[in-house]
Formats: C-alpha cells, sequence, structure tokens
C-alpha cells in the first residue's frame, strides 16, 4: 500500500513539475524540401525570448551552395511584458537538380548545442540563366568601375550612389577572384583586418541594420561575362539620419598568396599581399517642402487594417488593427497621430514590430492595435482618424495611408435592444466600482506558485509516509 502511495505521489510530483517548464529553447526549422533549381533550401534558427541576435554558424551541406542570409525580429506585447522572438535563416542553393540528403547536424547559439533532423530536399528542373552563376540583378554591389577584368579585386560596393535622408542603402564589402586566376590564396587574420576595416568604414549619423555575418560566404558570379567567386565579408543596410553626403574611403584586405615554386618542392613559400578597394561616395539628398519633413517616415510602405465589429452601439468596444508593410527603416517607424475628437475615445495602442533583414533591403511590419470606445451615434469613415504620412523615395513624393473602414454607430434604441443579448449596456457601466488600482492578472505566475505550493505538500506528505 505504502509503495503504491509513494509511486502515486512521485508521478503526480512530474506532472506539476512538467507544467511549470515553458520550453523556450532554440529549434531548427526547415523550409519546404520540393524546390525549382532556381528557389532556395532554407533553414532557419528560431530563438524565443532573445533580445540580443546571437551568432549562429550554419553547417556547410555537401551539393548546395550558401547564399544569402537573413535576421528577423519579432517584438510583441503581451501583458505589459516585451516578447522578442529572433529568427535567423540561412539559403542554400543546388547546383544541379536531385535528392539530396541532409544529415542530422548541430548548431550552437550561445553556448547551447541544438541538434536537427534528418531532411530530404528535391530540385527538379527549372530555367536557370549563365549555367548555374549569378545574373547582373544580383550583382547590384559590384561597381563595374572596379571591376576592369582584374583576376582579383576588392569591393566596397553600395546599390544606390544617391539616396534621400533616411532612405535606406545596402553596404557589402567582397573580395573577388576569378576562377581561372593563376594563383593560390588564404585569407590572413580575417577577424582583425574586418574590425579595423569597418572602423573606417562605418558612416557616423546614420542607423545600422547588419545582416548578421559569423564566416565568409562564397558564392559564384558572373561579372563583365567572366566567371568569379565572390567571398562576402560584410553586409549591411543603412538609413542616413543626417544631411550630409556619406564617403566610404579605400581600404585594404591583406592576403596570404603562394609565390612560384622555384624550387619545384611541393610546397609554394607564401607571401602577403594587399588588394586595395576604391573609395565610394554617397549623395544624401533634402526631402522636398513638407510641414512634417523632419519626423516622417522614408521608404515604401503599404496599409493592412482590420476592425473587430463594422456595426456598434455608443460605450461597446472595439478593436481597430493599423498595420503598416514594406520596405524601409521599420524601426523608426512612428505611430499614426490621433487628433482628439468627441466621438470617440482611442486607447493608447499594443505596438508589434517584425523586422527582416536581407542582403538587399530591411522589410518588416509595425502594428498598432487600438482599444476604441465610440462616444455618439453617425456612420464615422475612420480615414478622418487615422492617417500615416510618408515619403516614397522611389516616386519622390509624399504620400498617405488613410483608414477605408467606415464605422456605424447606432443609438439608444439599438443599445437597449441588445442589452438582454449582451448582459450590459457599455464599457462605462459601473464604472464608479472598477477598482483601477488592482494589477495585471499574471496567469502563468498564478500557475507556477500554485504548482510550487503542490511541489512542497507532497514532499511533506512522503516524508510523513517514511516516518510510519
Amino acid at each position: 500500500m505504502k509503495l503504491y502511495v509513494i509511486l502515486s505521489i512521485i508521478l503526480c510530483f512530474s506532472c506539476t513539475i512538467h507544467a511549470q517548464i515553458i520550453n523556450n529553447d532554440p529549434v531548427i526549422e526547415f523550409g519546404p524540401r520540393n524546390l525549382k533549381i532556381d528557389e532556395p533550401f532554407t533553414i532557419s534558427v528560431v530563438i524565443p525570448d532573445e533580445e540580443n541576435r546571437p551568432a549562429v554558424t550554419f553547417p556547410e551541406i555537401p551539393g548546395l551552395e550558401k547564399r544569402s542570409k537573413s535576421a528577423t525580429s519579432a517584438i510583441n506585447t503581451v501583458g505589459g511584458k516585451k516578447i522578442v522572438v529572433q529568427t535567423i535563416s540561412q539559403q542554400y542553393f543546388a547546383l544541379k537538380e536531385g535528392i539530396y540528403t541532409i544529415e542530422p547536424f548541430t548548431i550552437s547559439v550561445n553556448g547551447m548545442k541544438i541538434k536537427s533532423d534528418e531532411a530530404t530536399v528535391e530540385y527538379s528542373s527549372a530555367a536557370l540563366a549563365n549555367n548555374g552563376f549569378i545574373g547582373p540583378e544580383e550583382m547590384e554591389l559590384v561597381p563595374e568601375s572596379e571591376y576592369n577584368g582584374a583576376d582579383i579585386f576588392l569591393s566596397v560596393g553600395t546599390n544606390k550612389k544617391s539616396v534621400f535622408i533616411r532612405e535606406g542603402f545596402a553596404l557589402g564589402i567582397s573580395l573577388y577572384v576569378a576562377e581561372n586566376a593563376p594563383v593560390q590564396m588564404d585569407f590572413y587574420q580575417v577577424g582583425t583586418q574586418l574590425q579595423a576595416i569597418l572602423k573606417k568604414l562605418r558612416p557616423v549619423g546614420c542607423w545600422e541594420e547588419n545582416v548578421g555575418i559569423e564566416e565568409i560566404i562564397k558564392r559564384r558570379i558572373t561579372i563583365g561575362g567572366r566567371k568569379y567567386t565572390e567571398y562576402n565579408l560584410y553586409q549591411a543596410q543603412f538609413f542616413p539620419m543626417v544631411l550630409q553626403d556619406i564617403l566610404f574611403p579605400s581600404v585594404t584586405l591583406e592576403m596570404l598568396v603562394a609565390g612560384d615554386n622555384k624550387d619545384g618542392s611541393d610546397k609554394a613559400e607564401k607571401n602577403i599581399k594587399s588588394f586595395r578597394s576604391k573609395a565610394v561616395k554617397i549623395n544624401v539628398k533634402p526631402l522636398p517642402p513638407h510641414p512634417m519633413k523632419d519626423q516622417i517616415a522614408v521608404g515604401e510602405y503599404n496599409l493592412v487594417e482590420r476592425l473587430s465589429s463594422k456595426l456598434v452601439y455608443p460605450g461597446e468596444s472595439i478593436r481597430y488593427l493599423f498595420r503598416i508593410e514594406g520596405t524601409g527603416n521599420i524601426a523608426a517607424i512612428p505611430a499614426p497621430e490621433i487628433a482628439s475628437n468627441s466621438a470617440f475615445d482611442f486607447y493608447p495602442p499594443d505596438v508589434s514590430r517584425v523586422i527582416k533583414r536581407s542582403s538587399k533591403n530591411v522589410t518588416g511590419e509595425e502594428s498598432f492595435d487600438y482599444f476604441v470606445v465610440p462616444r455618439q451615434d453617425g456612420t464615422f469613415p475612420l480615414g478622418r482618424y487615422f492617417q500615416w504620412i510618408y515619403f516614397n523615395p522611389k516616386k519622390a513624393k509624399y504620400d498617405t495611408l488613410m483608414s477605408k473602414q467606415v464605422l456605424q454607430v447606432k443609438g439608444e434604441d439599438y443599445k437597449l435592444g441588445n442589452i438582454s443579448l449582451h448582459g450590459s449596456a457599455g464599457l462605462y457601466d459601473n464604472l464608479e466600482r472598477l477598482d483601477s488600482s488592482q494589477e495585471y492578472f499574471d496567469f502563468k505566475k498564478k500557475l507556477k506558485e500554485a504548482t510550487n505550493a503542490i511541489v512542497i505538500l507532497l514532499l511533506i506528505t512522503m516524508v510523513w509516509i517514511f516516518r510510519k
């Protein structure tokens, strides 16, 4: 009988401990596995509850080539607590069609090792230009002036030569080596050199969104009809916040280069050789005249909105979502300014943000979830209250995201007719009885305290049984 009681207590003890555990460990996720030859296979690492983006090195996969990398930060506020989820993704491309087996691998995140499952990826045929080499649309960071037919050259490239203030541009640092270049090279103290290079290049007065390259990414590329291997050392997006031109000075990268083997031995002597980039200038232009030109966002954006109900009565609460999506400095998107009025009570919104940083641009969304209470009846186009002005650098003009939702608010007759259905005449019922000093009820905290109490009670019970 004692044994039965003890086993029951142990089982209950295990269940209560398990109830407290919330799995916030990083996980590995695979993208679609049936792909065309020109589509990427994606491996992502999802890291919950991580404010800072950790360094992640993805594995080499036989038959697949690493290319673009991206990093996404999702920020939500739940019960007054900010929750951040980091997602770091690596793209792989196949050089020929077929079925590839991804053997289980391990990725280290903040000292924690995460193991993947085995996966199979199938690539089928599709039109692919240049025999698998990247075309001109993907080599926009390579200035033709730096090429000049050289076998090896260092490039500090940008995708734009002129931008408006607060408009983003991409910066990349890469070493290009022709496939038929008669030379053997190795990188030399690349980490130390890169720190010194970035110290010279990082412009003052710019917001930086770094893709995060923890390793040298190698890819094949075609420049001027010649095949090269690109070694990408750094990739970032910059947004100039002050009105002054940006100059990226010439920088030098030293490499270990094997010399001629004159004595006929197997080992060739390696010497340090320097490769220098050309200086690059970015012209920063002011925005056209506008009363709010110093406050508004710059980028290409669109509006997604959602209204919980389009027909309400005075005093009934509704939710309105105003989400700004697009390309630009998502972290600097301001909230819509709503003028005070007598028709509605607008409460401060819950804000969530998703930022995706890639080699080409920064995209994402900023969501404002409003709690709205109408005061009087009538028909109200929400475009009167929700407007967001921004500057579109592609069109070189200002634009406005305006709500297209229309809210109908019925009067006393509608409200009285719905008392029996809703059990309340509105949000302000019994308002004088509400205690505004009450704190937010944290369900997870209360559950943890309850399970802790159960564990202590079970331990006391086990001690009492053994003593008998």
